[in-house]
């Protein structure tokens, strides 16, 4: 403000920067204060990685990170990767404090489109709002962005009324013809197409384009199947085989020791209607609960992720037991065309 000519209040000077080791002794507070904040605040399942790890994944390529700067000090920040062929992915964007935490980031937002911009014209960017972020959707739709509601359903592995009552849950005997076994290697390519062609025209493949194709079905296919996304578990995992063939997946890894967690259930279209998403779960859920009693597992919960508008996905969770245990907005920006 100005007043008799003279300037009375303080400016400050916002900066981003690309992150350099340069930066490394007065980012540390700063991503230290989101990594205790991230599970409480953010939804994060696991903690995020030590600093010195973070620092390292920036280092080896696999993270990039923007950081604000006010008055030369960091107080925010956002980390994205463009490693996924067909994505790039937009992990989170942090500032510290509650003060003008839209503005700040925005200008974070900004600086992304600005570095990424010839990779937009080629990739989808996708980003999970997780916690408060979900207060940034206003802004965010008018840099381009969509959102799709996401639920995160979770069935609570400790709570006995849930369990007994799943054991009750009538399931009628397979029409003739199908049957339900396990996961076997030889299942892999037929798997992918499965994927490809349940997923290729759902709201998933607007965030996620590896739906869109084989080969990206695939990729996401091996990545759990290779642990890349948590224990596969391929006893647990469930396969609808319609005469030797299988039309139907569902899918169980470990998050970690607490958390199981269901990535994908695939049906295709012809073979779907008649319940067997239902019991492909139902029967997941309960070799897994043996499993963890067999095994010692402190399995606390089996949770999976759902566009909250899939009202057939949303059913299919809540009559095995499974609940909403949070929802976010999957913000995605398509592919620019100049």
């Amino acid at each position: 403000m100005i007043y008799n000519g003279a300037v009375m209040a303080n400016i400050t000077i916002y900066k981003v920067e690309q992150y350099n080791s340069k930066y490394n002794k007065v980012f540390a507070g700063v991503y230290n204060d989101f990594r205790q904040n991230a599970v409480n605040d953010y939804n994060f399942e696991l903690e995020p990685l030590e600093y010195n790890s973070f620092i390292k994944s920036i280092e080896d390529g696999l993270l990039n990170c923007l950081i604000l700067f006010e008055d030369d000090i960091p107080t925010g920040f956002l980390v994205y990767t463009t490693i996924i062929s067909e994505a790039l992915e937009l992990n989170i964007i942090y500032c510290i404090g509650n003060e003008n935490t839209n503005g700040r980031r925005r200008l974070l937002l900004e600086k992304f489109i600005e570095v990424n911009k010839h990779l937009m014209n080629k990739k989808i960017v996708n980003y999970p709002m997780l916690g408060k972020q979900n207060s940034f959707v206003s802004d965010i739709k008018e840099y381009g962005f969509k959102i799709v509601n996401t639920s995160v359903m979770a069935f609570n592995l400790t709570d006995i009324t849930s369990i007994n009552k799943t054991k009750e849950i009538y399931i009628p005997n397979l029409p003739h013809d199908y049957s339900i076994t396990n996961w076997k290697t030889t299942y892999l390519k037929d798997a992918a197409e499965v994927i490809h062609q349940a997923f290729k025209d759902s709201s998933d493949a607007l965030f996620d384009s590896r739906f869109l194709t084989y080969k990206g079905s695939m990729d996401i296919l091996e990545k759990i199947t290779e642990n890349i996304y948590g224990q596969f578990l391929p006893g647990i995992t469930k396969v609808l085989v319609y005469k030797k063939h299988p039309v139907g997946f569902c899918f169980a890894n470990l998050t970690n020791e607490k958390i199981a967690n269901v990535p994908i259930v695939a049906i295709l279209k012809k073979h779907r209607h008649y319940g067997f998403g239902k019991i492909l779960l139902k029967q997941l859920i309960d070799s897994l609960l043996t499993a963890a009693i067999t095994g010692g597992w402190a399995l606390k919960e089996l949770n999976a992720s759902c566009d909250s508008d899939n009202i057939e996905a949303v059913n299919m969770y809540t009559s095995n037991g499974f609940v909403e245990q949070y929802s976010y907005p999957q913000a995605y920006h398509p592919v620019v065309n100049n």
